[in-house]
């Protein structure tokens, strides 16, 4: 007897039937502490729309992921995810290659990738943005979309080295802060302040793909691959043209040695002039291999990861194909390559 046919590495199935079960899967820990009445408030609208909802919420993420797992043993159709951009990254891993789809529900501090595909976001004047936003999910055709892979662990939007790890690494150390004073706002602020502390790496960075095999190699600032082309909290624009489902990311590697570096390149992407300058690479590809002289932060979708004790690093960055069903409202078309199933 023939599994289930396989398109982009994921299995295919009745994609137009209307969704029944849906889990929520909520970082308590994640955005404002208000926006746990609006992930509430979304899993009402769906259940009054006759879908069967379970709600786990938790301020770790190992717990949600394991929840993830359990949805996916249980058949669920989708599994949206009320947190930050870190959180969807985590949890977008464990539904790869699933028949189970992914949504977001933006209930994070910057909520990144809900801005780039158009998902409404939480704010003073917006009370029921989540639950506008769960029901745009619940009527969304489901979409194969790209994930990444860095030293074997799943990214969804960023994987980078240097001064981005370096902010994030702060933000964690300032967490309850950020929540207390207003987030956005604050951890805003608080770039600018931290990013002083910060000088450069010596990088060495491989890029192979359908253009080719590309090294560049020096002192950076930064050096991450996106899939998107947001970055610094939505508010830089890197570029116009990122898919999320061509099988491709990009590698944006920033040359400088210092913050008054950092300042000039953040006021060329504020000016959309970065592309242009000397000092700003971009490299596409589906292989990346950045590697490093001594022992680095860095960070997945935002979130720091351990530094090595001692020794130079290698960050091996694979893009997986088309493996992730993405639920997303009909803005996102223009950030995909493919049209969704009929």
């Amino acid at each position: 007897r023939l599994g289930p046919r396989v398109l982009g590495g994921c299995p295919r199935a009745n994609y137009n039937r209307p969704m029944r079960t849906v889990w929520i899967l909520h970082n308590g820990q994640a955005g404002q502490l208000a926006y746990r009445r609006q992930v509430d408030q979304a899993a009402e609208a769906l259940a009054r729309r006759g879908v069967g909802v379970q709600v786990v919420r938790h301020s770790a993420i190992a717990p949600l992921r394991q929840a993830a797992r359990e949805a996916v043993a249980a058949g669920a159709d989708a599994v949206l995810v009320a947190g930050g951009d870190g959180s969807l990254g985590a949890i977008a891993g464990e539904l790869a290659h699933s028949l189970v789809a992914f949504g977001a529900l933006p209930a994070g501090t910057a909520n990144v990738w809900a801005r780039e595909v158009g998902l409404p976001r939480p704010a003073w004047l917006r009370p029921g943005a989540l639950e506008q936003a769960a029901l745009l999910l619940l009527d969304a055709p489901p979409r194969l979309i790209d994930l990444g892979r860095c030293n074997e662990q799943w990214f969804l939007v960023w994987a980078g080295v240097g001064l981005d790890a370096f902010v994030v690494t702060q933000y964690e150390r300032q967490r309850q802060a950020s929540r207390r004073v207003g987030g956005y706002l604050y951890n805003t602020v608080l770039t600018f302040v931290v990013a002083r502390g910060w000088g450069a790496v010596e990088l060495r960075v491989q890029a192979a793909g359908p253009a080719g095999a590309q090294v560049i190699q020096g002192r950076f600032l930064m050096a991450t691959v996106c899939a998107i082309g947001l970055h610094g909290g939505g508010l830089l624009r890197l570029a116009d043209d990122a898919r999320l489902d061509d099988g491709v990311m990009d590698l944006w590697a920033v040359a400088g040695r210092g913050y008054a570096d950092a300042l000039a390149h953040t006021a060329r992407l504020l000016l959309r002039a970065h592309q242009r300058h000397p000092g700003v690479f971009r490299l596409t590809g589906d292989r990346f291999d950045i590697y490093t002289s001594s022992p680095q932060v860095t960070h997945l979708d935002g979130e720091p990861q351990p530094v090595p004790t001692a020794g130079p690093q290698h960050l091996a960055v694979r893009v997986v194909p088309r493996c992730l069903r993405l639920l997303a409202p009909a803005s996102a078309a223009r950030k995909l390559s493919a049209q969704p199933w009929s």
